[in-house]
């Protein structure tokens, strides 16, 4: 028997824990009214719209398998945005209120997901908030790798 995990397992554990989160869920509501909506792709010609934030989106990505590799990688993406039109300025200081909240429920995101599988952590993780080109929504991103050593005769659990 080939071991192998779907790239949906992971999906499937990540949205079950990021929907249940109870941080997740009190920092949305405390900032948005709202708890998050949480998507498991998207369509691209109708995207999620600025009513919709705050927004966590799944996506499926890539895997690594084979027998003569040592370790299996399997790699993922999240992505989120919150809407946040609030700008401070203080004398020749100006900051968008929706950068730290954007960097905030990101933290929160990853948080969660560290925390699911230790036996299987995120081995690899970038993260990235576009804080211009969308205002006043804010969106991260974040490209999560997990690696598994896989043990020939058994199947992968996630």
């Amino acid at each position: 028997m080939i071991p192998t995990l779907k790239l949906s397992d992971i999906i499937t554990v990540w949205r079950d824990a990021l929907q249940a989160s109870q941080p997740i869920r009190d920092f949305c509501t405390a900032h948005y009214n709202k708890p998050p909506n949480i998507f498991v792709g998207i369509n691209g010609k109708t995207p999620p719209a600025v009513t919709d934030g705050p927004v966590i989106i799944l996506y499926p990505g890539t895997k690594s398998e084979g027998l003569e590799l040592q370790e299996y990688t399997y790699k993922l993406t999240i992505s989120w945005m919150v809407s946040q039109p609030a700008v401070v300025v203080t004398g020749n200081l100006t900051e968008y209120s929706g950068i730290a909240e954007c960097d905030s429920l990101g933290q929160l995101i990853y948080l969660e997901l560290a925390q699911i599988r230790p036996d299987n952590p995120i081995s690899v993780l970038h993260y990235n908030i576009e804080p211009v080109a969308y205002f006043p929504q804010f969106c991260g991103r974040m490209d999560i790798t997990v690696t598994i050593t896989p043990v020939n005769g058994y199947s992968i659990n996630f």
